[in-house]
């Protein structure tokens, strides 16, 4: 099919609809590591946090994933935190404490 054509439907081809509906992430842990993922725009940070820490062997509910700053809801999606492609969540892991010793 040549640029320009329509399709048997009387729709041209949209090529770039994968790659607008898709955004550029990575997560980052603390030692460094970078994790690159293409991720749909409109759906829930949840499953890509789960793909992460499965890929990754960690204990999702001991993981804290931070976002310029502030903690990422599971139920946020990208568009909802004005993410850009390239940006980077930091995978954290979770701090108990806060005591102080006598």
């Amino acid at each position: 099919m040549r640029s320009g054509e329509e399709t048997s439907k009387g729709k041209k081809p949209n090529h770039d609809q994968s790659v607008v509906s898709k955004i550029a992430l990575s997560i980052k842990s603390q030692d460094g590591d970078e994790v690159y993922y293409r991720f749909p725009r409109d759906k829930k940070l949840q499953h890509l946090f789960l793909s992460y820490c499965k890929q990754k062997k960690l204990n999702y509910d001991a993981i804290a994933f931070v976002y310029d700053g502030k903690r990422v809801k599971a139920s946020n999606t990208p568009v909802e935190m004005e993410m850009v492609d390239g940006d980077s969540i930091d995978a954290m892991m979770h701090q108990d404490g806060g005591a102080t010793c006598s």
